[in-house]
């Protein structure tokens, strides 16, 4: 059954997704996260959220709205099973501060380390995106969705993070994501 999920899977991203993913769901536009290696729960619920307007994006809106729950979690396990890819770091202290960050947080500022939800790797969970290897100018667009309020369909930890991180600290952290497998 699984093999199959995953066949309807490819099928439907490579006809509807593959546009702004890229074809092995590795966007070269920083606008448009990187699905691959992305946990298929995780996925499921991003798209469910899309499609019942949780989470606001009239491309994304329309895109989901024409998925069941059964071709949503197919896409999930067709994009889980790829190989993630990376953003080489431009500039290494500046990724070596992210590392910091990432791992410690700051404890100057009340900032809790982003490992300890995203985890070892920043591979996520199945209710956490996993974050190694995004576009940095994505993960930055969306800590500051959760800042502003125009994102607020999941965790609401992430509201408080976003309310405490400058923007030097989310700049390194993205800096040091990007470059992680």
């Amino acid at each position: 059954m699984r093999a199959s999920q995953v066949a309807a899977g490819e099928t439907i991203a490579q006809q509807r997704c593959a546009v702004c993913h890229g074809d092995q769901g590795q966007s070269v536009a920083p606008d448009f996260p990187r699905l691959a290696g992305q946990n298929a729960n995780y996925l499921y619920k991003q798209l469910v959220d899309f499609s019942e307007g949780r989470r606001r994006s009239p491309v994304m809106l329309d895109k989901a709205q024409a998925l069941s729950p059964e071709q949503m979690y197919a896409v999930g396990l067709y994009y889980q099973g790829l190989k993630p890819s990376v953003t080489l770091a431009a500039d290494a202290p500046l990724a070596q501060v992210g590392q910091f960050v990432y791992d410690r947080g700051n404890p100057y500022t009340s900032l809790p380390a982003c490992v300890t939800c995203h985890g070892t790797g920043a591979r996520g969970t199945a209710e956490l995106p996993r974050l190694a290897g995004q576009h940095p100018e994505y993960l930055i667009k969306q800590v500051k969705a959760f800042k502003s309020g125009d994102r607020a369909n999941d965790n609401t930890i992430m509201h408080l993070i976003a309310s405490r991180v400058s923007d030097m600290e989310l700049q390194a952290v993205a800096t040091y994501l990007g470059g992680l497998k």
